[in-house]
């Protein structure tokens, strides 16, 4: 029933009207009592039916203001006045005639001061409860106000979070592709060179892996150990175009394997480690691909060597990789995800390249959490 009312007259006005008139009338109480005039708690028994209209007035005042949100200001603030000034009147008349038929009825001894009702008398309860009556306006302006800037703060931070979820999927979506047309090439090259089977079995393990990452959630975590698992199968594709040039060697401890990371946040780094080590040499390319956890960060690696490359080719290298989409796409995704916290930390070597991803462990249970909730 409670509820109910509250619903009805809109909790954001009836919650300070009840505040603010039952410690106008407790005022009222003691003052009675310290003047000789009541007995502590007897006034303020006698004007809950004072109270209840005092908060009725209020509320509709309140309401009023809310119709009156779209029409002229000074037109809005005349309105308003003059209906402050009416119940005000309407109340101060009220309160002085129920105390007369009081003090007739159920309390004689109220007469000396209740039976007079003065101009002096009139003028002092009415400014009491013109007072009232403004401060609560006020008051109800300013929880309106506060409520609406609470209400438009929490839309404008849904509304990033959407937004970064959108551009989080964006970035995501943009690898596939990518991915696609290195791999297309692949097999390209392999028909080229007569290589029937092998490219056979290139497209029986790019549809085995499209078909795993398509109906991955773009948005969605996987653990560490299924990101290397998506690695490995695309090294298996590579590996059938360059043989013997390619090894590849994954360390990551079995306590990290359920690490929640970024979908294909390692996948790009390995396609730049076959693209611009592997392919564009004559000899060996190792491509590791670590994981570790170092102090309260997790340290993911990728780093390609190549047998007898010089410094110069180095740079080379660092100059393609370092500008490529996967590696601008992996620092937006990082920074989208984690702010400042994760970095992606790229340099070329004498022999290769190295990329290393840190992202601080409590930071990856954050936001796991915050995933948890959006999807909730």
């Amino acid at each position: 029933m409670l509820e109910r009312i509250r619903r009805g007259f809109g909790i954001a006005a009836l919650g300070p009207a009840i505040v603010l008139w039952g410690f106008g009338y407790v005022l009222v109480d003691v003052f009675a009592f310290l003047l000789g005039r009541t007995t502590l708690g007897v006034n303020l028994v006698t004007n809950v039916p004072l109270f209840l209209l005092g908060v009725t007035y209020t509320v509709l005042l309140d309401r009023l203001r809310v119709r009156l949100a779209a029409v002229n200001a000074w037109l809005r603030v005349g309105v308003l006045a003059v209906s402050v000034l009416a119940v005000t009147a309407l109340h101060t008349f009220t309160d002085l005639y129920w105390l007369r038929w009081l003090s007739l009825t159920l309390f004689p001894a109220w007469q000396s001061w209740a039976m007079h009702i003065g101009l002096q008398r009139v003028f002092t309860v009415g400014l009491l409860y013109l007072w009232t009556f403004g401060l609560a306006m006020t008051l109800l302006w300013a929880t309106r106000v506060s409520q609406a800037a609470e209400r438009s703060a929490a839309r404008a931070s849904k509304f990033q979070a959407a937004q970064q979820r959108a551009e989080a999927a964006a970035l995501r979506l943009q690898l596939n592709p990518h991915f696609l047309f290195n791999t297309l090439n692949s097999i390209s090259s392999l028909v080229t060179l007569d290589r029937k089977e092998d490219a056979e079995e290139m497209i029986g393990q790019l549809s085995d892996f499209l078909r795993a990452s398509l109906v991955t959630d773009p948005m969605a975590d996987v653990p560490l150990g299924e990101e290397i698992g998506t690695i490995e199968a695309y090294l298996s594709i590579e590996g059938a175009r360059f043989g013997s040039r390619m090894e590849v060697e994954i360390e990551v401890p079995a306590e990290l394997l359920d690490l929640k990371v970024p979908n294909f946040i390692l996948q790009p780094l390995v396609e730049n480690a076959v693209k611009h080590g592997v392919a564009i040499s004559r000899t060996t390319t190792t491509i590791y691909v670590t994981a570790e956890q170092h102090f309260d960060d997790l340290v993911l690696s990728v780093l390609n060597r190549t047998e007898g490359r010089t410094a110069a080719a180095a740079g080379d290298g660092r100059r393609a990789s370092g500008t490529g989409i996967g590696v601008a796409n992996i620092r937006q995704r990082l920074a989208i995800t984690y702010g400042k916290w994760a970095t992606l930390e790229t340099a070329a070597l004498d022999d290769g390249y190295s990329a290393v991803i840190r992202i601080p462990l409590p930071k990856l249970e954050e936001a796991a959490r915050q995933r948890l909730r959006s999807h909730g």
